[in-house]
């Protein structure tokens, strides 16, 4: 362990954050060597491993959302969310999710559903059949949205959300802004479009009293070493991202 891990892992056992949660961001699960946003299946069973192995309370982003609403204690909890919808999620993920029992919630591109290397409608409906995994509207087209038009970001938040609950036969309450792209206008409409909650890039944990319009999450990518996991899932994170700079 680098002097770098170790400041990280030692700022997790210290944190002493328990009234505080973490929603983890992935993205791909898969073995591409250069591809920043894309962890290796081992590396990722690992990880979840890791959490069962410590008895972490993984609950749906949705659970979890209600909590806040509710000003209750999450009690470290964590949900994990997968970004843009790759089909590895189904063949890579799912398979662990499942052996696991983690429920997750999976954020599409409406508009890419039966692309290359993406989720099938099929995929899908299985995934949510399953009563794990949650999917969710991330655009139709992924684009920036604060700096879209009102018409364009209603359009895009409309469509993705019609498409998939008429694909489910289910609300969609929840969205992810692509990029993490938002203004205040963006955050207005996606409570005009009648989301619940919507979540961004912004690292850092939630807690009750948290704006569930722009709820922060943790990203493990390729580069996330497994101290730095233990140190994100056992909410450092906060303290890290203060202390980050210093190491730069």
């Amino acid at each position: 362990m680098n002097l770098k891990d170790g400041l990280f892992w030692a700022l997790a056992i210290g944190a002493g954050l328990r009234e505080r949660a973490v929603i983890l961001m992935y993205h791909s699960i898969a073995d591409r060597p250069g591809h920043f946003n894309s962890v290796p299946p081992a590396v990722f069973k690992r990880q979840m491993s890791y959490l069962k192995a410590k008895r972490y309370p993984v609950v749906s982003l949705k659970t979890l959302a209600k909590r806040l609403a509710d000003m209750e204690t999450p009690g470290g909890a964590v949900a994990i969310t997968f970004d843009d919808g790759y089909e590895n999620n189904y063949t890579d993920a799912f398979p662990v999710l499942k052996e696991h029992g983690f429920p997750a919630t999976i954020f599409v591109a409406t508009d890419r559903i039966g692309s290359p290397e993406r989720l099938t409608r099929e995929q899908l409906r299985e995934m949510e059949s399953s009563g794990l995994v949650d999917v969710e509207p991330h655009s139709k087209t992924h684009p920036r949205l604060a700096e879209a038009d009102d018409a364009l970001a209603r359009e895009e938040m409309r469509g993705s959300k019609e498409t998939v609950e008429n694909m489910l036969g289910k609300s969609a309450d929840f969205f992810a802004y692509p990029y993490g792209s938002f203004s205040e206008r963006t955050l207005q409409i996606a409570r005009e479009r009648g989301f619940r909650a919507a979540v961004t890039v912004r690292e850092g944990t939630v807690a009750p009293g948290e704006d569930l319009f722009r709820l922060p999450r943790v990203s493990i990518d390729a580069s996330t070493t497994f101290a730095q996991f233990r140190g994100k899932v056992s909410r450092a994170v906060d303290r890290y991202e203060a202390i980050k700079k210093i190491w730069k």
